[in-house]
């Protein structure tokens, strides 16, 4: 496989930070009710505009001349 279509050690690193960040977000007392479920939310989303990259960088690869 391809570089263009791996994650690089920093997008590893930001995925694998932003999973230690939901583990510690569990230790905290719940205050309402949709507070894991919006974190959770959250943490996906900053992990999916990280997962997208290697695809982006394979498309472009491919697409170009």
């Amino acid at each position: 496989m391809s570089a263009a279509h791996s994650l690089s050690p920093e997008e590893r690193a930001i995925v694998d930070a932003a999973a230690r960040i939901w583990n510690d977000f569990l230790d905290l007392p719940i205050e309402h009710p949709c507070d894991r479920q919006e974190f959770c939310a959250a943490v996906h989303a900053v992990q999916a505009l990280v997962l997208m990259r290697p695809g982006r960088r394979a498309y472009n690869a491919d697409a170009a001349p």
